[in-house]
């Protein structure tokens, strides 16, 4: 039975659907590897309906002030196997110290950073935000911050493999996101309709959106705009590709902008905690601030910034944050390792030689004939002086005992990799660990490598099952000699 993902947010009118619909997008990407739960105070029918399309359950919380959260959930939802994920502003250090005993890990999606934190796993969409800007206080805790791990909608995620686009600047998607708490819609349409550049503004709201019968009645004295309400994410990803202009709230919608092929994208805020996202898009060359939208759209240079920003917008928008969020939550399921690594050297051969010629390891290496110590001294001996090589000792935490060897090979922005578990370490399920332990390692010490490769032979049942444990895709490939998978690991 998968592990349940136990998801807590709101959403209405008041406050928006931003937090349910990025916790939605991460249960869409881990669906394959979780149950997903959704625990939410008063939906309405059709957030209720928009949950129940991606969540296996929806669970109503009755109304109470945040802390009177937590004894609630350990009573109704919390089971000690959950990953608890909280995306919202009211769970304080506080209520994460009341529910983090109760459960397996606690991720946060945390925009603010204005309080400590218990979490294993910080997500943060916005980039240019460090450790340093978090008080982390559960040991080991990771911080994931950027387009590399923001979770989007499937629509989205799918539109990198989709061609460029080449809509016009003169079309103009409007999206303050599905509820706009602050009714800014209808002044931002009123004033993009004043620009004779402007020749179709297309207006987007949700069904929290609580203005739709004034928003119409207004609209039907404007000939250049089209109200959409609602829209299905295949819907809006295409009228988005049809806009070679945006102005949307610096938020989730403008990363789904970004994603389904970008442009001019013009940043209105619409909430406090939007600011490190503004200030990222921004600062990125991802987008402009909604004061210049008169300047530029009236510029003959429009066309011009639309493609430089798309550029931008491209490379940061490589479709593979799924498969990074895979990998993560993946690793966060992992026991500790009670491993340490540490740098091979030279006095390690001996050890290295004894583990490769053990019957175990040859029988699923590539070239199954035992190593002569001579040709592995030579080996040894480069692979130590080789400035793209990392060698890495896995010893034991508790009696220093050597327990295993993980290398990489890098190549540019590759590194292919090789490991094995010392007899006495091995069927303890410390192989799955080690990979993500090496990779971590690889990642301080080579920051240039975006992709991790390590090849299995296909019969090696127990690799197999650990590069899938550990996170890592595969993908099958074949040799002239018998049946190899390729495992691949993204990195940001």
């Amino acid at each position: 039975m998968n592990p349940r993902l136990l998801l807590r947010a709101d959403g209405n009118p008041r406050i928006g659907l931003g937090h349910v619909m990025r916790l939605l997008a991460l249960a869409e990407i881990l669906r394959d590897r979780f149950k997903s739960v959704f625990v939410i105070q008063e939906p309405d029918a059709a957030v209720r309906d928009l949950l129940l399309t991606t969540c296996d359950e929806v669970m109503e919380m009755p109304p109470m002030p945040a802390g009177g959260e937590p004894a609630w959930l350990r009573q109704h939802a919390l089971r000690p196997t959950d990953v608890l994920v909280l995306d919202g502003y009211d769970f304080e250090l506080t209520y994460q110290q009341a529910v983090r005993p109760a459960v397996h890990r606690l991720v946060c999606l945390d925009d603010l950073h204005a309080f400590p934190s218990l979490a294993d796993l910080v997500l943060n969409p916005a980039g240019g935000v460090t450790k340093a800007d978090y008080e982390l206080r559960q040991p080991g805790a990771r911080l994931l911050a950027g387009p590399a791990y923001a979770p989007l909608r499937t629509a989205f995620r799918d539109a990198a493999a989709l061609p460029p686009t080449t809509a016009d600047t003169g079309t103009v998607l409007l999206c303050l996101g599905g509820a706009d708490p602050t009714h800014q819609t209808q002044r931002a349409a009123t004033r993009l309709l004043l620009l004779p550049t402007v020749r179709q503004v297309h207006v987007v709201v949700g069904s929290a959106y609580d203005q739709w019968e004034s928003l119409q009645q207004w609209a039907d004295d404007q000939p250049r705009l089209l109200l959409h309400r609602n829209l299905p994410a295949p819907a809006l990803r295409d009228l988005m590709r049809q806009c070679g202009t945006a102005v949307c709230s610096p938020s989730t919608i403008s990363y789904e902008y970004c994603a389904a092929g970008g442009g001019l994208l013009f940043l209105l805020p619409t909430a406090t905690n939007q600011h490190d996202l503004d200030r990222y898009l921004r600062g990125a060359g991802l987008a402009l601030p909604y004061l210049s939208v008169g300047n530029v759209l009236t510029s003959p240079e429009a066309e011009r910034i639309a493609e430089q920003l798309r550029e931008a917008q491209h490379q940061h928008f490589d479709g593979l944050a799924p498969q990074r969020l895979r990998q993560e939550f993946a690793a966060l399921l992992l026991p500790t390792l009670p491993l340490r690594l540490r740098p091979v050297v030279a006095s390690d051969s001996d050890q290295l030689l004894a583990w490769a010629n053990e019957p175990a390891v040859r029988q699923y290496s590539f070239i199954p004939t035992p190593i002569e110590r001579a040709d592995h001294e030579r080996w040894f001996a480069n692979r130590l002086h080789d400035k793209d090589s990392l060698l890495l000792l896995a010893e034991d935490e508790t009696t220093h005992e050597p327990a295993g060897l993980i290398r990489f090979m890098v190549d540019e922005s590759t590194a292919l990799l090789s490991y094995l578990l010392a007899a006495t370490h091995r069927g303890r399920g410390l192989a799955a660990g080690l990979l993500v332990a090496g990779v971590r390692a690889l990642q301080q010490q080579f920051p240039e490598v975006r992709r991790v490769e390590g090849q299995v032979l296909a019969a090696n049942v127990a690799s197999v099952r650990a590069f899938e444990r550990a996170g890592f895709v595969q993908q099958t490939a074949t040799n002239t000699s018998a049946e190899n998978y390729t495992f691949i690991w993204h990195i940001s």
